[in-house]
């Protein structure tokens, strides 16, 4: 009996290695990449984020945390042209369904509107984050740059779905 289990058992366990799939690399479009990209950003932030909160620390002083890790990177002599430059890019690039609108731009100033930076909390909080903890991260963030930059920063939702930044020259 227990060479009938035995032999049973270990057909079981061989027709389960068997009957595995193989795994294969998969193909994706550009467009499920940049998703998938954009996804992993987003929750990594907002991980972060909640970590933070459960130590005591805000989500605006977070974000100058991180943006003193990222001023290296920012060269106040590149000017004012080359950081909004970089810092449209990087917004603009956010996700695949953003929309980016200038609203008014001169030597010294732009002020451009974004559409669909809430993408990944329309349904509510996440992780623990709401939309807005998520703008004040972001305000700390490129705060600090842009005050390494010689750059006034402000921000605000307006048309109770556009994220609207303005950018000034010092």
């Amino acid at each position: 009996m227990k060479k009938l289990s035995l032999i049973t058992i270990s057909f079981l366990f061989i027709n389960f290695i068997v009957a595995q799939e193989k795994f294969t690399v998969p193909e994706l479009s550009t467009q499920q990449k940049t998703d998938i990209l954009y996804n992993h950003v987003i929750a990594y932030a907002v991980a972060g984020i909640s970590f933070a909160k459960t130590q005591g620390v805000t989500p605006e002083s977070y974000g100058k945390y991180i943006g003193k890790k990222f001023i290296p990177y920012w060269n106040p002599e590149a000017g004012f042209h080359v950081f909004v430059k970089g810092i449209l890019d990087i917004l603009s690039g956010i996700n695949s369904n953003n929309e980016m609108q200038i609203i008014s731009q001169s030597e010294k100033m732009i002020r451009f509107k974004l559409k669909n930076v809430d993408l990944s909390f329309q349904k509510g909080p996440m992780l623990g984050v709401t939309y807005n903890e998520y703008l004040e991260c972001s305000y700390g963030i490129i705060s600090l740059l842009a005050e390494h930059m010689n750059v006034k920063f402000s921000h605000k939702i307006s048309e109770g779905i556009w994220y609207e930044a303005t950018f000034e020259k010092k």
